[in-house]
């Protein structure tokens, strides 16, 4: 019967059978298995365009003599409405010219970037089920010439010399894994595009209804006797104003598919009579999601009797991040699902990692409810300035973890630092498109084209990298626990591959500014890190000249392009350079330190804010209870205490010499999350400075009155840690002393 049926077809279909069948033997010239689009630098294709292109069409040609010319120095003729001359092979682009591959795409899969690319040696067709579709097909025919985009810019472009352009017979279908794929805040939009980013996106901030806090208090939430920024969702002429916002919307824009709502950034919920009173363990407080979820359900039900099929995208993010317990969401509700409050060293599977096994309870609770989800993630270190950082196990196996789940879409928040986010970024792209992807030999891929002669020591170098934040059982944000898993004898290694980086690469080429940016990176990680071993050590003027080493590097490295720093990223500046300019400022022109104050103390808790009224500042009292506590070396997630929300008590000992009696003393805090105040001797401090949590503002206290000269002295502080913040700090979290003004 197959011999029959092979008989009976066309000489034209034997051909593309066979050479199909060349193509898995590894023959490659079996029946023009090969089709030549430029041979010795000279054209043997055409592309042919409809008579009225789309814009995304014109592009695609575009993008395809551009890189073909670069490849070979030959330039492909565009012909629009017109058939390829005679000997030339058409590269025939849109559905417009081939009707029948939208059939061919439709077996595969429906999401509108869906896309065909059929080689034959009669003809090539380039097609997309959207006109961004047949864009990504022509990227799709670039990359299997072995063009690639690996960062943004000149330097991520990789386009191999040949004077013979050789493209393999075959058809090629995809669909891809999400219908929407997007790295938020990744930069440059060329970079994203031939990447195949782009489709379906939702959710974010805002109510849609603003009334005047002092005209109508009674529509905002209270919170500790104060109002705030938060709508009262559950009364009933805020619910008016909202379903009112809906259907305006909805008549100016029928055919809108999800609206997009939740309240604004920050906190100040309040108590709601719709909370059902599920416990937020990061937060410390009752989830909102119920709330919210009534909300969104009462919305839908009234715009849904005209608009059926809308639905609310909404960012299930802070103190919603949980399922509701007690509303049933409408099945067209969209948690845009974005997990700010966990740790970003690891990947979504690592045992080590509490918080990330607990992303899967809240992911898999919104499934259980039967709706869609958006991810909307973090691929950075949270609130990290830019230090040597990898994510490959992470993007390797939460990306495919989250299509599993059903997820529509991936838009993920990014910080990109090219340098050493580059190969992370790369692979999320290419895995958001095909879950199913190789990821090792995607990374094996870009670092052997895009390091060169290079690739292996930095290939070593990002290996180690992963390896040592994937092992590290730290958990906290910015740079508090990166000294702990950036050790020196590891951070030597890494320079150790740098150098041996150097070494191979030319003067000029093009690998030598690829692997520049890389050693920029690390100088500037080193240089982060030798400021807080400084900072620790209390050696502050060394520290103040790392910090002004590290801003020359941030600033360099932010004017390259791609940047090696992220422009909008102020992070230095806003965790380390009060911190660090103020204690420098205490050691010079006379001024100097009376005591270093201890790394550890000791500590209680204090849930019932009755520390006070027991005398817990009293140095006569007995501290057995108390137990030793970190402050600068540890975090409090390192000790366990990274969900607690309230009141604690520090206290520690320290001699003053005789010699500074007369002077004026301070006492002096690099760093507290987030509120203070402060005994010596039993005698409450004046405040001299409020510092600010978790933003590296110092406090400082008047301290002469309540100092014994020659004696030691009992120093006591209420930390009050109610607000939360993301890193998973709290507490004394940088060194503390006192200091004498000059005389």
């Amino acid at each position: 019967m197959e011999c029959k049926n092979m008989k009976s077809m066309k000489f034209k279909s034997k051909v593309t059978i066979l050479a199909g069948v060349a193509m898995m033997s590894g023959i490659t010239n079996l029946f023009a298995a090969d089709v030549k689009l430029v041979v010795d630098g000279k054209a043997k294709a055409a592309i042919v365009l409809p008579s009225k292109p789309g814009k995304d069409e014109a592009l695609a040609a575009k993008e395809i003599v551009d890189h073909i010319k670069k490849m070979s120095g030959a330039t492909l003729q565009v012909l629009q409405g017109k058939t390829a001359p005679a000997g030339m092979i058409p590269i025939e682009i849109g559905l417009k010219l081939n009707p029948e591959a939208e059939k061919q795409i439709r077996t595969k899969g429906t999401f509108p970037d869906s896309l065909i690319l059929d080689v034959t040696p009669e003809k090539i067709v380039i097609a997309g089920l959207s006109q961004q579709g047949t864009l990504f097909a022509a990227y799709e025919l670039l990359e299997q010439l072995g063009c690639r985009w690996f960062i943004p810019g000149d330097i991520g472009v990789v386009v191999p010399e040949k004077k013979t352009v050789i493209l393999k017979t075959g058809k090629t279908i995809q669909v891809p894994s999400f219908t929407g794929r997007h790295l938020q805040a990744a930069g440059d939009k060329l970079w994203k595009r031939r990447n195949r980013q782009g489709g379906f996106n939702a959710g974010g901030h805002g109510m849609h209804f603003k009334p005047d806090p002092k005209k109508h208090p009674e529509y905002y939430c209270t919170e500790n006797g104060k109002t705030t920024h938060m709508l009262k969702v559950s009364h009933p002429e805020v619910m008016k104003n909202i379903i009112a916002w809906a259907k305006g919307y909805m008549k100016k824009r029928p055919n809108t598919k999800y609206l997009t709502m939740g309240p604004p950034d920050g906190a100040g919920f309040g108590s709601s009579p719709w909370d059902a009173g599920d416990f937020d363990p990061f937060h410390g407080k009752i989830s909102v999601t119920d709330r919210y979820i009534k909300c969104f359900n009462l919305v839908l039900e009234e715009v849904q009797k005209e608009y059926p099929e809308v639905g609310i995208a909404f960012y299930s993010y802070s103190q919603y991040t949980r399922p509701p317990v007690r509303e049933k969401p409408n099945p067209k509700i969209l948690p845009v699902f974005a997990p700010i409050d966990v740790c970003r060293f690891h990947s979504i599977d690592n045992p080590i990692c509490p918080e990330r096994d607990y992303i899967k309870k809240l992911v898999e609770g919104w499934e259980a409810l039967g709706v869609k989800q958006v991810y909307r993630g973090y691929f950075f270190n949270l609130a990290d300035q830019g230090l040597p950082f990898t994510m490959f196990t992470q993007v390797e196996r939460e990306i495919p973890y989250y299509h599993k789940k059903g997820f529509l879409a991936c838009r993920v928040e990014c910080m990109p630092m090219w340098a050493h986010h580059g190969p992370s970024l790369y692979l999320a792209s290419k895995l958001f498109w095909n879950v199913n992807g190789d990821s090792k030999k995607i990374l094996d891929d870009f670092f052997s084209k895009f390091y060169g002669p290079t690739a292996k020591p930095v290939n070593a170098y990002f290996n180690l990298l992963e390896k040592s934040y994937y092992n590290a059982d730290f958990h906290t944000g910015n740079i508090y626990d990166i000294q702990n898993i950036l050790t020196p004898p590891v951070m030597k290694k890494l320079g150790a591959f740098i150098e041996q980086a150097k070494k191979a690469t030319g003067k000029n080429d093009v690998y030598a500014k690829r692997v520049a940016m890389l050693a920029l990176a690390h100088e500037y990680g080193q240089a982060n890190l030798d400021m807080i071993a400084n900072l620790h050590a209390f050696k502050f003027k060394e520290a103040l000249v790392d910090y002004k080493k590290a801003e020359q590097l941030e600033q360099k490295g932010k004017k390259i392009k791609p940047p090696v720093f992220h422009p909008r990223n102020n992070y230095l500046k806003r965790f380390w350079k009060d911190t660090v300019a103020s204690a420098a400022e205490r050691v010079s022109d006379g001024n100097e330190i009376v005591a270093k104050l201890p790394d550890e103390w000791l500590f209680i808790k204090d849930p019932k804010d009755g520390g006070e009224k027991l005398g817990f500042m009293n140095p006569a009292h007995s501290t057995k209870d108390w137990k030793p506590m970190k402050t600068y070396s540890l975090s409090w997630s390192d000790q366990g205490m990274r969900y607690l929300k309230g009141e604690v008590w520090y206290r520690t000992t320290v001699k003053v010499p005789a010699k500074f009696k007369g002077r004026t003393i301070k006492l002096w805090f690099g760093g507290i999350d987030d509120k203070a105040e402060v005994w010596i001797n039993g005698k409450k401090l004046e405040r001299l400075k409020k510092g600010a949590a978790p933003s590296g503002i110092h406090w400082e206290f008047a301290a002469t009155s309540a100092l014994k000269f020659g004696a030691d002295n009992v120093i006591v502080v209420k930390i009050s840690n109610r607000v939360v913040n993301e890193l998973g700090t709290g507490g004394i979290t940088e060194p503390a002393m006192l200091w004498a003004e000059k005389e």
